[in-house]
């Protein structure tokens, strides 16, 4: 689930990522993504907050790789349509 969005930030809240294995994981998954500058997760709340350079990562190329490599950890995200600003 999308918890806020501005161009370039994002946080989404997954209840599996207060598992700190899979938290590490997608870490080290969204770090090795290009365009990707910085990633945090907070393991007592499930969120990851993602900050990204938009030229070389547009907001639907995020999500849509974003959401690869979740489904590769075992979490099925359920993510709309990019919100607007």
């Amino acid at each position: 689930m999308i918890v806020s969005y501005i161009p370039g930030r994002i946080r989404l809240r997954f209840k599996e990522l207060k598992d700190p294995l899979i938290g590490n994981m997608a870490l080290a998954r969204m770090r090795a993504v290009q365009g990707i500058t910085k990633v945090e997760i907070k393991a007592a709340t499930g969120s990851i907050l993602i900050e990204f350079d938009t030229d070389i990562l547009p907001p639907e190329k995020l999500l849509e790789t974003g959401k690869k490599e979740l489904e590769k950890l075992g979490i099925k995200p359920d993510l709309p349509l990019f919100p607007d600003p």
